[in-house]
């Protein structure tokens, strides 16, 4: 097992977000994590990578108990974090972007390889990152990411104020790399789209993992899509 989430407990100061929080994730797997807004995606993540430590529980990657680490230290392992609101310096060129994202000795291959899964960066290579759009800071956001070659990605809300075509592209994205054999924990409101690119599902509601299954298991279940995640 690559990851192996035990039961974490995650605050904001006093205040309790997440209760118990336990998932886990094969190699080479797609697993999503659903749930409405504020029901503790983003928070289960920021725990995993370090951003918001978990005061209880236990966080496992590749057998390394990881609570406790900083989070340049879990990067360093390798996991890899895109975060929901794509924080890219807009002020540097889209290479200079993805130069920021290189870990260890530098690769040349490695922007062969990210323009070969993103080829609209290589044309804007020398565009500012304040200048893209929503869909290419997505984009430069997850490739600046790869290049620190990580084995397992998170991604947060990757859709999130992404035109209806772009999140398509995106889950074809996402299905190239799971054939290169990345492993991939993603977080979505978007059911449809999280389905669509997963092996399984997780939901969450009220900071609590409530429910596990297939994306078949899920489409089949209509009163579980309404009452977990909103979906009619």
């Amino acid at each position: 097992m690559l990851l192996d989430v035990r039961e974490i407990d995650t605050y904001y100061d006093i205040f309790q977000a997440t209760f118990k929080v336990s998932l886990n994730v094969q190699e080479k797997e797609v697993v999503c994590l659903l749930g409405r807004n504020g029901a503790g995606k983003t928070t289960t993540l920021s725990g995993i990578i370090g951003l918001n430590r978990p005061r209880s529980g236990s966080v496992l990657f590749k057998g390394t108990e990881i609570v406790g680490f900083k989070a340049y230290q879990i990067v360093q392992l390798g996991i890899g974090f895109v975060p929901e609101h794509r924080w890219i310096f807009s002020d540097l060129t889209v290479k200079e972007n993805l130069e920021l994202g290189w870990r260890g000795k530098k690769h040349k291959d490695m922007f062969e390889e990210v323009y070969q899964l993103f080829p609209r960066l290589k044309d804007l290579q020398s565009r500012k990152g304040g200048n893209l759009s929503g869909g290419e800071q997505q984009m430069l956001t997850i490739a600046r990411t790869l290049m620190g070659k990580p084995m397992l990605l998170l991604l947060d809300e990757p859709t999130a104020g992404l035109a209806p075509v772009i999140v398509q592209t995106l889950a074809n994205k996402i299905r190239e790399l799971k054939e290169k054999g990345l492993t991939v924990l993603l977080t979505e409101q978007n059911a449809d789209f999280a389905l669509s690119v997963s092996d399984r599902a997780y939901a969450i509601d009220k900071g609590s993992v409530v429910h596990e299954g297939t994306p078949d298991h899920w489409r089949h279940n209509e009163d579980l899509m309404q009452r977990l995640l909103g979906v009619y």
